[in-house]
């Protein structure tokens, strides 16, 4: 009763191809790794039974008008039963349960269907090198095939045939199938022919470069620059017993974004092209480098263009970034001219290695470059002249701060960056001698010398006059002893005023939701944003002499909005009018007494 009930899937052969070609490949040239993978397999299958040295041979010929692309190889073959069950059935490896499968590259039983996708019919001619019976299968997209027994193939081994669809003949021509044999199997340990109308050629017979122990460096380095057209600042070698990896790193000569395009490395998986994304095999900050690995023991995604992100990988990344640590700590010793080029060119993500290592943050803290007011400085001269080391994790802030904080013998770091403030506290508890302090806008007027307005009729008039005409802009005015002196004003807030600054801003705009954004607003006057004028600058004390409130608001506005500027505020449409409106007045004005 059971059995009645048992049913058996059925599969839609052209719906496979589609889904194939749509979204488990990315590109219709799979093909030819596929059948370079199929012949790279069959050769190492017979490797377990004699010596032969293996081959592929690739023709492409003309016959009776048609073109033809025929992969053969010396492989171990197939049997008519072998035939039926692993050509015919679909998602059933080619690999035989006494052989071991980590030394083949095909495991999913699927790349055969990717010449359905270039090809209306596949034709293959084997002869098994354990019967000796040579077989020819052929199958077709509409999911029927048939076999019989042949004698075009002689010797042990496979041959594919192939005859392109119309809209892939383009796939077909010479330059395009030499393009890509070298594309996917530039590396891989066998030799690989090219025969056409025209004669024979050998596409692949070398050890690469890259993989051989005795290659120099300037051999490396040649081979960096042909392959990713860059001439590489150095090289160092990549290795992991997790994962069994091996290869190249190449230093970029030139900055790169941190978070930069991961797609443009040379991943390889059994030496045949995988994939150029190493996301997940490399760690997150080495994106300086471009790499050309092969591994014999990860494993791949069914569409074999990229790694499955799983414990062995994880194993292999944590070794790879050894190498990275090792390398840079064997330049210390061997050539710091190299060192200080890499450091000088990628110190965001020498950072982000030493936020992660102690040992390392040890050997190369003192080269390690920061952004501050005064200029690009090394570490080791920030400790050096400074008692105190001051920093901002904000953008905003620094850019406020730089000028006074410099008048004032203060040196600060700008640690807006990825991992500047974590690199900081690192070496606040690495390097506890040298004593750090984070600034803000707020200790620097702080630090502002206090201006006794309650003696000066002039300087409590100028407060009330300004504070009336700022009142609108949600700023406060406070009159200050500061230097630079030729600074006649300086705009400071906190993020808390600057939240509170926009909102008010919106709040003015006519849409639904702006009556109810005041309600978001602290009401303490205390955390405005505040404009200091400077008692001691000549404008402003120019501008205590003036008496006609029109040039007085006039002024008030232009150095309102000029600091702004100045501290890399935002200006609002509002600000912008009054700074165009009063710098407009007094240019008539000006223009007047000529007229």
């Amino acid at each position: 009763m059971e059995d009645k009930n048992k049913y058996v899937f059925q599969v839609n052969l052209k719906g496979m191809i589609e889904l194939l070609s749509e979204h488990i490949y990315s590109a219709p040239n799979i093909f030819i790794r596929e059948l370079l993978q199929n012949g790279i397999d069959a050769v190492t299958a017979r490797k377990n039974i004699d010596e032969l040295e293996g081959e592929i041979t690739v023709y492409l010929t003309t016959q009776k008008n048609q073109l033809k692309l025929i992969f053969e190889d010396n492989g171990i073959g197939l049997t008519e039963e072998e035939v039926h069950q692993f050509l015919s059935v679909i998602g059933q490896s080619s690999k035989r349960g006494d052989i071991d499968e980590k030394d083949f590259i095909g495991k999913f039983g699927i790349g055969m269907l990717s010449c359905l996708v270039v090809s209306d019919e596949i034709i293959v001619e084997t002869r098994s090198l354990i019967k000796n019976k040579g077989i020819c299968w052929r199958g077709k997209a509409d999911g029927t095939y048939t076999v019989e027994a042949t004698e075009n193939i002689e010797k042990a081994g496979t041959r594919v045939i192939l005859t392109p669809k119309k809209e892939w003949r383009s796939l077909f021509k010479e330059e395009e199938i030499k393009k890509n044999i070298l594309y996917f199997g530039d590396a891989l340990p066998i030799q690989i022919n090219l025969i056409t109308d025209k004669g024979s050629e050998i596409l692949v017979n070398k050890e690469p470069v890259w993989l051989r122990p005795e290659a120099s460096k300037k051999e490396i380095l040649e081979y960096g620059r042909k392959v990713f057209g860059i001439n590489f600042l150095d090289s160092f070698k990549l290795e992991s017993n997790a994962g069994d990896v091996k290869g190249i790193a190449y230093i970029m000569p030139y900055k790169v974004q941190f978070t930069g395009n991961t797609k443009q490395n040379k991943i390889y998986l059994k030496r045949m092209f995988l994939c150029e994304e190493a996301k997940g095999l490399l760690p997150e900050w080495s994106t300086f480098v471009r790499c050309v690995v092969n591994t014999n023991s990860l494993r791949p995604t069914a569409s074999r263009e990229s790694l499955m992100n799983d414990k062995l990988m994880v194993d292999a990344k944590n070794e790879l970034t050894l190498c990275f640590k090792d390398y840079l700590k064997y330049l210390t010793v061997t050539d710091t001219e190299i060192l200080s080029q890499i450091i000088k060119i990628h110190h965001l993500y020498i950072k982000a290695l030493a936020v992660e290592d102690t040992e390392l943050l040890k050997i190369f803290v003192d080269f390690i470059p920061f952004e501050t007011n005064k200029g690009m400085m090394n570490f080791l001269s920030l400790r050096t002249y400074n008692d105190i080391i001051y920093y901002t994790p904000s953008l905003d802030d620094f850019r406020q701060i730089r000028r006074i904080a410099g008048s004032q013998g203060k040196t600060i770091i700008n640690s807006a960056y990825s991992f500047e403030t974590d690199l900081i506290e690192k070496i606040k508890l690495t390097i506890p001698d040298v004593t750090f302090k984070k600034i803000t806008p707020q200790d620097i007027l702080d630090n502002f010398g206090e201006v006794k307005i309650s003696d000066n009729q002039y300087y409590k008039r100028f407060e009330e006059k300004t504070n009336q005409l700022l009142q609108g802009f949600y700023c406060k005015a406070q009159l200050k002893e500061f230097s630079p002196i030729d600074t006649p004003a300086i705009y400071v807030a906190n993020d808390e005023a600057m939240n509170n600054k926009n909102i008010q801003s919106l709040s003015n705009l006519t849409n639904p939701f702006s009556s109810t954004l005041p309600n978001f607003v602290k009401k303490e006057n205390e955390n405005l944003p505040t404009l200091c004028f400077n008692k001691d600058n000549e404008i402003v004390q120019k501008l205590f002499q003036v008496e006609d409130s029109f040039m007085f608001e006039a002024i008030v506005h232009i150095m309102y909005v000029q600091a702004l500027m100045l501290g890399g505020y935002p200006v609002n449409k509002k600000e912008m009018e009054v700074f165009n409106n009063a710098l407009y007045q007094l240019m008539i004005l000006g223009m007047s007494d000529f007229i």
